[in-house]
């Protein structure tokens, strides 16, 4: 857990609490520190711990007694508010599954003292963090109780965020063009809300949906439309987010100067958030970057690094594309057997959760491993199940280039 993020939440506590909170809580870590400070000896502990994980005790720790503690002083009303901002908090540090925790809390717990408007939004939150765990029917459930306390506030805010967010859902379903259309409906419900965050994101999402198709100019064009919007500058994961995507589309381009350039952006920004899940998507670039210029140690590191934080996250589809990063790995090391376990493993994922978008990535990839070791009948097969994974969702350009693989691999046989 970042250092920083229990920070925020101690001095969300002090806001809430007032001074006498922060002393309360800094006597208790002197107490509990005094005392464990001995208990970390070979001799006495049954089994070794690494200093990391001592760290991680006590930042565990810290967290469920600064959230104990602030029950203890505040009411119903002013609890809910509190941990709403600690939920807030999380998930701008990537703590995803403890902001799901807080969340559910609000919605479960304390749903007869919440306000229409904080349900809306703790709904709202919580599908999407629902919708990266990819359990995509019950963020469709959480955005549409959202939009249900939505009616009771009448916010044209939330009414567009909603349209953003079921856009979302409809691409993940593989409905490209129904996907399409709510967010060029949500474009104009912000624009009319005034809601320029609102606005930002459903271009980044627009943008995140033609470059599924490959059309990445048109990508490339939204995201510059999110960048450009004004009063947004504050907005630093969601820039984080964008810049991410734009390292992307630029390297499937093959514009590895602009790719890296965006990428550099984005680290730097995460460097100021902290944000978890963004590092662990800045790491599946990293560990691409290297490969492609032969560094495979450095590769092997960066994925093997995003594939502990989204394991940890739950996002099983960014567990996938580290899976398929894995085989391209191996399979330049000529490791082909690992190699193919690994692309086994994408493909399975990928399957479960009915991405025929990174499905076809990695049959694409696995038809280059049975090319390199002459087995084109697989070779074919992969690439052909690649075409038809992308035909499902019109992915007309990249159906292109697949097919292109196919006459070539034709005339070497």
């Amino acid at each position: 857990m970042n250092k920083a993020f229990i920070n925020d939440i101690v001095n969300l506590g002090v806001k809430y609490c007032g001074q006498e909170y922060i002393e309360k809580i800094t006597n208790l870590r002197s107490a509990r520190e005094r005392i464990l400070h001995n208990i970390w000896r070979e001799d006495v502990l049954p089994e070794k711990f690494e200093p990391c994980q001592k760290e991680a005790f006590y930042r565990d720790v810290d967290y469920d007694t600064v959230i104990h503690y602030a029950r203890k002083c505040l009411d119903e009303n002013k609890y809910l508010k509190y941990l709403y901002e600690v939920a807030e908090s999380a998930v701008n540090y990537g703590e995803l599954n403890r902001a799901e925790s807080l969340l559910k809390q609000i919605t479960d717990r304390f749903e007869k003292f919440a306000d229409y408007e904080m349900l809306s939004a703790a709904y709202f939150k919580l599908g999407n963090i629902t919708f990266i765990k990819n359990d995509f029917k019950t963020a469709d459930n959480d955005f549409t109780k959202s939009l249900k306390y939505y009616k009771n506030i009448q916010n044209p805010k939330v009414l567009a965020m909603v349209t953003n967010a079921h856009g979302n859902i409809k691409v993940q379903l593989n409905q490209i063009d129904q996907g399409i259309m709510l967010f060029k409906k949500a474009i104009k419900l912000s624009q009319t809300a005034h809601d320029n965050i609102t606005l930002m994101n459903t271009h980044m999402n627009l943008g995140n949906t033609y470059a599924v198709r490959g059309l990445w100019d048109l990508a490339i064009k939204n995201y510059a439309s999110a960048l450009k919007i004004d009063g947004i500058q504050k907005e630093k994961v969601n820039h984080t987010y964008i810049h991410l995507n734009l390292a992307i589309a630029y390297r499937n381009k093959n514009d590895l100067t602009q790719a890296r350039e965006n990428l550099k952006k984005a680290l730097e920004l995460i460097e100021i958030t902290k944000n978890k899940y963004q590092k662990g998507l800045a790491y599946l670039l990293d560990a691409e970057f290297f490969y492609l210029d032969g560094n495979l140690t450095s590769a092997t590191a960066f994925v093997t690094s995003a594939f502990v934080m989204f394991t940890e996250i739950g996002d099983r589809l960014s567990v996938a594309e580290a899976y398929k990063i894995m085989g391209m790995i191996n399979r330049k090391n000529k490791d082909y057997d690992v190699a193919l376990s690994f692309f086994e493993n994408s493909r399975r994922i990928n399957e479960e959760l009915n991405n025929f978008h990174n499905l076809a990535e990695t049959l694409v990839e696995m038809g280059f491993l049975f090319e390199e070791i002459d087995d084109y009948p697989n070779a074919l097969k992969s690439l052909k199940l690649a075409a038809d994974c992308y035909e499902k969702i019109e992915a007309d350009e990249k159906i292109k280039t697949v097919l292109k693989h196919i006459d070539r691999l034709k005339s070497r046989k």
